[in-house]
């Protein structure tokens, strides 16, 4: 069944249309429903493991492919909500020497690699490290320490 959440919450965070036959789109959507829940926004029921473009759920795929962009709905944030969801939208609007989707993909990376292999203490250098090493084109060192202060301020 679609999440009729996702075209509109994308909306929301990126201020375009969500265009389920856009492999941009896609990973973006990937990314940011990623962070939401590790900001305990809930979504869905989405697990999410490593893959080529980091962290992916299938299951938030499937739902991204049935999506028949209902792009009108409102939808009602929590006060607590609405403030991660601004967060997480000045965070992945940032202007960076990525692409949009490309930095969407630093941010979510480097938070599943702090999340699920480093320890939130673990020093930048190494996760930094790490990221290039399992994605060389995310090698711009200033851009990814900035998106670990990025991530030390929406998550620590």
């Amino acid at each position: 069944m679609a999440n009729v959440l996702l075209a509109p919450i994308y909306k929301d965070v990126y201020g375009e249309q969500f265009s389920s036959g856009n492999f941009s789109h896609r990973m973006k959507m990937q990314k940011l429903i990623y962070l939401l829940q590790e900001a305990g926004i809930s979504i869905g029921d989405y697990n999410f493991h490593w893959y080529k473009h980091g962290p992916y759920s299938q299951q938030l795929q499937n739902d991204i492919l049935v999506t028949n962009g209902d792009f009108d709905r409102d939808i009602r944030y929590s006060e607590t909500a609405k403030i991660i969801v601004n967060k997480l939208t000045n965070i992945l609007n940032k202007q960076t020497s990525y692409s949009k989707d490309t930095w969407a993909e630093c941010l979510a990376s480097l938070q599943y690699l702090r999340s699920n292999v480093f320890s939130l203490n673990s020093s930048d250098d190494s996760i930094i490290d790490e990221l290039i090493k399992r994605k060389p084109h995310l090698s711009d060192i200033a851009t990814n320490k900035l998106a670990l202060k990025e991530l030390k301020t929406m998550f620590n």
